[in-house]
């Protein structure tokens, strides 16, 4: 593991020593805090809307820039459009629609142009397989539709080797960190939990992230985006659930106008305590919670979000 370190120094002081995002690699952590970190859910590819990624790199030095800019229901599954350009000179955006399918762990993406073929332009393909075991393979069609500089044309699908796994600490999170490999194409790919494509190289030299904002919190230093930060939301939203009637999933949206303690629970008509969806600090930003009722009777029930300034409640209906 400290010759990986040492390896990583020396790339990114060598080719981009103005990287400002602070990521300190760990031996290991204790037993505890593996158990309940595992216990949770994880994400690995963050698709809420507002968030960006900056990356600077390659032979040339290049900027890119990438934000989540809407989302949408396409075939009663909700989707994020993401878009990736080059800053300077400016290039025409690469977009996709990209979801995380909460049970499985995998990241798919809308074949909109049809990449694989066969004239069907709203079906899945797989991203990231992400909860994989060392040393195992997935099919991806990563990188499939026509990318900006220094990123290529790689039609077609590809496969995935899962290489390393260890614990890394950004800024004051502790988080587990995957490199993979896609071997037709000679690519690295470093992805944190929580926080996304930290690095990636085409042979060498590598290129990293080097500002970035994630449900709300900044990472590092941006260019030409700092009006990202006006998108915060100003007061504490709790929106209505979608689907509604719903059978047996439906998705809670909240807004968060600032860093606190937050307290989402679940209610039946009567007022019991049905489920605990969030019980943890949060940053600023806009949030979804997911809420599987499929153990539950058809029926009223209530949602409430709490935090130290202020307490909203609704009502949803649960149909089977």
């Amino acid at each position: 593991m400290k010759i990986l370190q040492i390896f990583l120094l020396l790339i990114i002081c060598s080719n981009i020593c103005f990287a400002q995002i602070r990521v300190e690699y760990l031996n290991d952590v204790n037993e505890k805090f593996k158990k309940k970190y595992y216990s949770q859910k994880r994400e690995y590819n963050p698709l809420h809307v507002g968030n960006v990624w900056q990356y600077r790199g390659g032979e040339s030095g290049t900027l890119l820039t990438t934000r989540v800019v809407q989302d949408s229901v396409i075939n009663g599954k909700k989707y994020f459009k993401k878009i990736s350009y080059q800053n300077s000179p400016p290039t025409t955006n690469f977009v996709s629609w990209e979801r995380n399918d909460t049970v499985s762990g995998v990241s798919f993406m809308l074949d909109f142009q049809d990449v694989n073929k066969n004239g069907n332009y709203l079906e899945e393909l797989p991203l990231d397989s992400l909860e994989n075991p060392y040393w195992s393979r997935y099919i991806s069609y990563k990188y499939s539709f026509e990318h900006p500089n220094p990123f290529s044309f790689f039609p077609g699908e590809k496969t995935v080797l899962v290489k390393d796994t260890s614990w890394v600490r950004v800024e004051r999170d502790t988080l587990i960190r995957r490199y993979f490999e896609i071997l037709e194409l000679f690519w690295g790919e470093q992805i944190i939990e929580k926080f996304g494509v930290y690095f990636f190289m085409l042979e060498s030299p590598i290129t990293v992230c080097t500002g970035a904002i994630i449900n709300g919190r900044k990472y590092g230093t941006l260019v030409g985006i700092e009006e990202m930060n006006q998108e915060l939301p100003n007061e504490l939203i709790l929106g209505n659930n979608y689907p509604n009637p719903f059978n047996p999933t439906t998705t809670i949206r909240y807004d968060l106008p600032k860093a606190g303690f937050v307290k989402i629970t679940i209610y039946d008509i009567l007022g019991r305590e049905v489920r605990v969806l969030v019980n943890e600090e949060k940053t600023p930003g806009v949030y979804e919670v997911r809420f599987d009722a499929r153990n539950l009777a058809s029926g009223v029930y209530f949602y409430t979000i709490r935090t130290p300034q202020n307490f909203q409640s609704k009502k949803m209906i649960l149909l089977k």
